[in-house]
């Protein structure tokens, strides 16, 4: 803004400055937006569904610390569908639904069994004999990963390579979690992928 001629010059600091019209102009200061008016974060996708089937199951009714907390997902891969319970006897699951397409894909915490109190890197191995395909998982906890190929723990075949319209199976270690997931997707190799990488662990 320039003053006319024979102005006073630059104003003092925290004075407002003469305008044109003689007017002070108003220094203002950014008003931050109130924190009700902030939305929440969206829920992960089968989030409510698998806090629910948590805490019927039997790691959800115990008082000692979980070992098998629940799971959500981050995104569905470009299969947007409809989360409900699924049934795991003395576990928790989550299945997604697709227009003519029943439980399309999931994960579940099948429940703690004996042989899954062995060390990291024994159940790394396990799962590297068991199946085909290894991934890591760093999405999750350190030291998560995943074995997992077509059910039955098959490798894909040369015609089908991304195993479209066939079963994929994952059997997943979550770091600090003692059970081996199940997370699943009748779509494709791909998208079973996809969701392994977006696996995240409520707390």
């Amino acid at each position: 803004m320039f003053l006319p001629a024979g102005g006073c010059g630059k104003a003092p600091d925290g004075a407002g400055r003469a305008s044109a019209s003689g007017a002070s102009a108003v220094t203002t200061s950014p008003v931050s937006a109130p924190a009700s008016s902030i939305p929440p974060p969206s829920p992960l996708l089968g989030e409510r569904v698998a806090r629910t089937q948590w805490a019927r199951s039997d790691d959800g009714k115990s008082d000692a610390p979980p070992h098998c907390a629940p799971l959500a997902l981050a995104s569905a891969g470009g299969a947007p569908a409809t989360a409900r319970a699924a049934d795991f006897s003395g576990g928790w699951g989550v299945a997604f639904d697709l227009p003519g397409l029943r439980s399309a894909y999931g994960f579940a915490g099948p429940g703690v069994l004996p042989q899954d109190a062995a060390p990291r890197a024994a159940q790394r191995a396990r799962l590297d004999r068991q199946w085909p395909y290894m991934r890591d998982l760093p999405g999750l906890p350190p030291s998560s990963f995943a074995g997992y190929g077509l059910s039955g723990a098959q490798a894909y075949s040369a015609d089908n390579p991304q195993g479209h319209g066939l079963q994929s199976v994952a059997y997943v270690r979550v770091g600090g979690q003692q059970c081996t997931y199940n997370v699943w997707s009748r779509i494709s190799r791909t998208h079973l992928e996809t969701l392994l990488d977006n696996l995240r662990l409520l707390r």
